[in-house]
């Protein structure tokens, strides 16, 4: 019984760490927005050509957290109607989310 909790309790840490590493990008990330006075400024920040630390922030610190959070929570595969079942990733995610939704017309 004490390994049940152990391991339940071993499992909300790690959902919990990778939450709070999407956290603390997020915040490092509007951190780097909270030096700009104005408009302006932001934009200039958000540009990874005027200011190549916010490509740097997305790219090794919300990438990552954000890849591991949807990883952790998919199952391993997919039924697939012609191959029976499918290898699911976080990129597949990301592309079904994308799709344009059909308009009810």
């Amino acid at each position: 019984m004490a390994e049940a909790q152990s391991g339940t309790g071993q499992l909300q840490e790690q959902k919990k760490g990778l939450l709070i590493a999407v956290s603390v990008s997020v915040d490092k990330i509007i951190s780097h927005f909270g030096a700009a006075r104005n408009l302006v400024q932001k934009a200039q920040l958000g540009d990874s050509r005027l200011s190549p630390d916010v490509g740097h922030l997305v790219l090794t610190t919300l990438c990552p957290a954000l890849h591991a959070l949807v990883a952790d929570g998919l199952k391993p595969f997919r039924k697939d109607l012609i191959t029976g079942q499918r290898r699911s990733s976080p990129w597949s995610v990301v592309e079904a989310s994308v799709k344009p939704a059909r308009s009810a017309v």
